[in-house]
């Protein structure tokens, strides 16, 4: 095309078009041809402005504009009557008086200054009609004609304006704007300019442009290779290039999800800035294949994009909760993610790309099924329930934790107190939902167990089992139908991905052996009590597949171990006030007897912070839902107490009395107070509905 503009026959003047949907390039071509004309226009032998036709708006601004563009590109070069001959022919074009004065802009030099101050000598110039529009075309032919020179005016995005305006600059090329050595490059999309022509000029069609444009081209079809390759390019500079782990992953996604929607240029520069922002937000905390597929729907299919965000319980997790018809179910599906994507090419992407991220769909348009993986968490894939609003929200959610945070954990497990004074850390840092980020930090853990190294496993038990007893609080406790989630729960989990799946039960052995001396009491006391019964049940109809944490003799050392250290937290005041009084106090009866533990708890019972720890770990909790018409939204908490299997170990008529006795007292504690009077509220086991 440049070469043609440099070497056509441009005596008529000439009409170039550059035809392109919107995005595919039309901008960058015009840049591009340019480019391959900066010499002749350096030269002088080609002189070249741009005019930007979408700056204005209705018929009259646009003529005068586009006269005035003609005046700064031609009119230099011309004497002043053609200059007068151009602006009289805006002025009869234009029928808006108020506009004159910008007409007369058109031919104003320094000779003529006074006649310009005074306004209405040269206004009475531009609108005598002693001269027709042709006669005044003539004298601009001619002045042309004679010019050794070629114009070329620029024109880009004439789709974006308005049917009228667009036919208006039509009409002006076509008629008085067809001139000599005058090049006219336009750039739209010939399919939304044949519409409009239509609209006005039914007729007319494709003929109307045909008699306007001389030289259209048509810009090529992109390779979708050199799309999908620009994007590559700022994924791998901005996103940085997938593990090998990850890597045919990446490339499923990628060529499913993604590389189909690229259709254009401007499609890829898009998603290339809204990575190039987008990810360092967030980068770290997300799949990169994921967000990378999740971005390209949120710009090129923003309605599945929205469908998606809204409904994450239709999404995450595995589809063993999904039943009932399964005609319906797909159909359900369809409609809410697939209904409003505008083509049936976008619709079969989007559901290929739903099925690449979320493995649960799998069951709803296919028949398998897949359980959830903790690589789904531990991936922090858009899959898994705990991180789908990170995707979408920019941020770690629900107060979760962060790769870096996830990540120091990994590489501190080796580091004598590392782990344990950033459990801490995180059991001081609250939740907005409630309950502390210990438990995400567990959880955690139990998903990035495989990553610990190997050499760092026993410091890092070490180091759990002292920080156990800290870290089991109330707060943490997720309640519902049946047994509560607990930390201590969430440790059990943790050591059983971290020694069950990963070492034999000799490594394990001599790393509990490691680790026990420095445990917490309670915790000791549980672990050695777990893995007694799994010793217990051999042989039995409770028997299970559970594999033990030690071997036989380990167990039995820890169950010494545990029943020594129960002894000594008895024998040092520890004991009395420590964490999970009452559930050691079972636990030591089934190591030394009833007769042991009932010999000290008598002893105790003159003693204040005893009474107040039992009266604490006395106190258990029900929680329960209603199961009428509409049910509960919320479960129903019930305190109640269960004496009747403590009997043998403690006189618990006198420690009621004592209750009693320290209820009158003036100096007991508020905290005490408040234990000692929920006790008392509590109604028996028997007497709960």
């Amino acid at each position: 095309m440049a070469r043609s503009i440099q070497e056509a026959d441009t005596r008529d003047g000439l009409v170039y078009a550059v035809n392109g949907v919107w995005g595919s390039g039309k901008s960058s071509a015009v840049n591009l041809i340019l480019h391959h004309l900066a010499e002749p226009i350096a030269s002088g032998k080609i002189v070249a402005t741009a005019f930007n036709p979408w700056w204005f708006s209705g018929a009259e601004a646009l003529t005068v504009s586009f006269f005035q563009e003609l005046r700064a590109t031609v009119g230099k070069s011309l004497d002043e009557k053609a200059r007068e001959a151009l602006a009289s022919i805006g002025s009869r074009v234009s029928s808006a008086s108020p506009l004159l004065g910008g007409l007369a802009a058109l031919i104003a030099t320094p000779a003529v200054g006074a006649a310009v101050a005074g306004g209405a000598t040269l206004i009475e110039k531009l609108t005598r009609f002693d001269s027709t529009v042709e006669k005044e075309h003539r004298k601009l032919v001619d002045a042309l004609s004679a010019q050794d020179k070629k114009f070329l005016i620029v024109l880009d995005d004439i789709d974006r304006l308005t049917t009228d305006d667009a036919l208006q600059i039509f009409k002006l090329i076509k008629s008085v704007g067809r001139l000599p050595n005058v090049i006219y490059l336009m750039a739209f999309d010939r399919t939304l300019a044949e519409k409009m022509v239509s609209e006005r000029f039914p007729a007319e069609g494709i003929s109307y442009l045909e008699k306007v444009i001389q030289g259209a081209f048509d810009l090529p079809t992109p390779d979708p290779d050199d799309l999908r390759n620009q994007l590559l390019a700022t994924v791998s500079e901005v996103m940085g290039e997938p593990g090998a782990e990850k890597m045919q992953r990446f490339w499923n996604i990628f060529f499913d999800a993604v590389a189909p929607l690229l259709t254009t240029p401007r499609d890829t520069v898009r998603l290339s800035n809204i990575i190039k922002v987008s990810w360092p937000a967030i980068g770290v905390d997300v799949d990169r294949a994921d967000f990378l597929a999740i971005e390209t729907m949120r710009l090129l299919i923003p309605s599945t994009y929205e469908a998606v965000r809204s409904n994450s319980d239709m999404l995450t997790g595995a589809a063993s909760d999904l039943g009932g018809d399964k005609r319906a179910l797909a159909a359900e599906y369809e409609e809410i993610f697939l209904s409003k994507v505008d083509t049936p090419r976008k619709r079969e992407i989007a559901k290929r790309a739903l099925l690449r991220l979320f493995p649960r769909l799998s069951y709803v348009w296919s028949n398998t099924r897949y359980s959830e993986s903790k690589l789904w968490q531990r991936d922090r894939l858009i899959c898994s329930r705990d991180h789908f609003p990170t995707y979408f929200g920019f941020s770690v959610k629900n107060d979760g934790i962060t790769v870096a945070e996830s990540d120091a954990l990994v590489a501190n497990a080796g580091v004598p107190g590392a782990t344990r004074k950033a459990l801490l850390g995180f059991l001081a840092m609250r939740r907005k939902r409630g309950g502390t980020r210990a438990a995400l930090a567990l959880e955690e853990l139990a998903v990035r167990a495989g990553d610990i190294r190997e050499s760092d496993i026993e410091q890092f038990t070490i180091d759990l089992f002292c920080v156990a007893d800290d870290l089991d609080i109330e707060a943490d406790q997720e309640r519902g139908f049946g047994l509560g989630t607990t930390n201590e729960l969430r440790i059990h989990w943790l050591l059983n991905n971290l020694l069950r799946d990963r070492m034999d039960i000799p490594a394990r052995s001599q790393i509990v052996r490691a680790a026990a001396p420095a445990s917490s009491l309670r915790w000791l006391v549980d672990v050695s009590s777990r893995c007694k019964r799994i010793i217990e049940k051999r042989g039995t109809s409770e028997e299970n597949d559970d594999d033990n944490f030690a071997d036989d003799e380990t167990v039995t050392w820890l169950w010494d171990l545990s029943l020594k250290r129960i002894r000594s937290a008895a024998a040092d005041g520890t004991l009395a006030k420590g964490h999970g009084l009452v559930y050691i106090l079972y636990q030591w009866r089934n190591r030394a007897g009833e007769s042991e533990v009932r010999t000290w708890t008598d002893a105790e019972l003159a003693n204040d912070s005893f009474v107040v720890s039992l009266a604490k770990g006395l106190v258990a909790e029900s929680w329960s839902f209603g199961m009428g018409d509409l049910g509960d939204r919320v479960a129903r908490k019930t305190d109640y107490t269960n004496l009747e299997s403590i009997h043998p170990l403690l006189d618990v008529s006198r420690w009621q009395e004592r209750i009693g006795e320290m209820l009158k007292s003036e100096e007991l504690a508020a905290d005490d107070l408040a234990a000692l009077e929920r006790f008392l509220k509590a109604p028996p086991r028997s007497h709960i509905d």
